[in-house]
């Protein structure tokens, strides 16, 4: 559907890939795009489950940020509400969403990972870690209430207030990762799983999820069909874009 964002169909599983390698990394036509293949895949009654990872070596880096600082308000508001319905759309799917995490999966590659159902990781050498702090960024609403949601309190506070990075076998360890296998055996056992959720009773299963997240997903709609977000208007600041230029050079 995007040059940022292949799908491929195998008996009723969509198997998602961000392909903007090597980082996967998220601008904002990369993000409009998770966010409008989430909703098509959303309203597909053939589509009993979903598989999203990575191509290479990186499952998503977050932000894009050789493009990112470039953007003027309009853009930057633009890339918000992108965040979000993407965040929202994947997190709310009425089918089960499994994440094979092919690689390293950093601040907003890292919220798309816990949007997910199941989380299958490659048990190889690589960095996991909401690190927004580092560079300033404050958390688009949706983000934010997701990584809430999805990570024990004290791990919420480490990751998210202070941007500590963990390696695959802490976020296993941490419940972050459901499970861990070989480089070779990570789409294998992710489309495993996919086709055993897919055997869930459709209705009872998105009915179920929304009783789980309702109150996430309250805030979420919000902040995509009202643009309740209140970073609108006043999101990334002189700061932010000398904290990633600094991290580009290696600062």
């Amino acid at each position: 559907m995007s040059e940022n964002v292949r799908v491929e169909r195998q008996d009723g599983i969509a198997v998602v890939t961000l392909c903007r390698p090597p980082a996967n990394a998220l601008d904002l036509d990369a993000t409009d795009a998770v966010a409008e293949v989430f909703a098509d895949l959303g309203g597909d009654d053939a589509v009993r489950a979903v598989v999203l990872t990575g191509e290479g070596k990186a499952f998503c880096a977050g932000l894009d940020l050789k493009r990112v600082p470039q953007y003027d308000a309009a853009d930057q508001d633009r890339l918000l509400d992108a965040l979000n319905r993407a965040f929202y759309n994947v997190y709310r799917m009425p089918v089960p969403v499994v994440c094979a995490v092919n690689g390293h999966a950093i601040a907003g590659g890292m919220v798309l990972v816990l949007c997910t159902d199941k989380r299958i990781a490659d048990d190889g050498d690589y960095m996991v870690g909401v690190t927004e702090v580092r560079v300033g960024v404050s958390y688009p609403l949706g983000g934010i209430e997701v990584c809430r949601a999805e990570l024990a309190p004290a791990d919420f506070r480490n990751l998210v207030l202070f941007g500590q990075t963990v390696q695959p076998a802490q976020a296993h360890r941490m419940g972050v990762f459901d499970e861990m296998v070989s480089t070779d055996r990570l789409m294998d056992r992710a489309l495993e799983q996919a086709d055993t959720l897919a055997r869930l009773p459709r209705d009872g299963f998105v009915k179920i999820k929304n009783q789980l997240r309702r109150p996430v997903l309250a805030q979420m709609r919000a902040a995509v069909e009202d643009k309740a977000d209140p970073l609108f208007g006043d999101w990334l600041s002189d700061e932010t874009m000398a904290a990633a230029a600094a991290m580009l050079r290696g600062g």
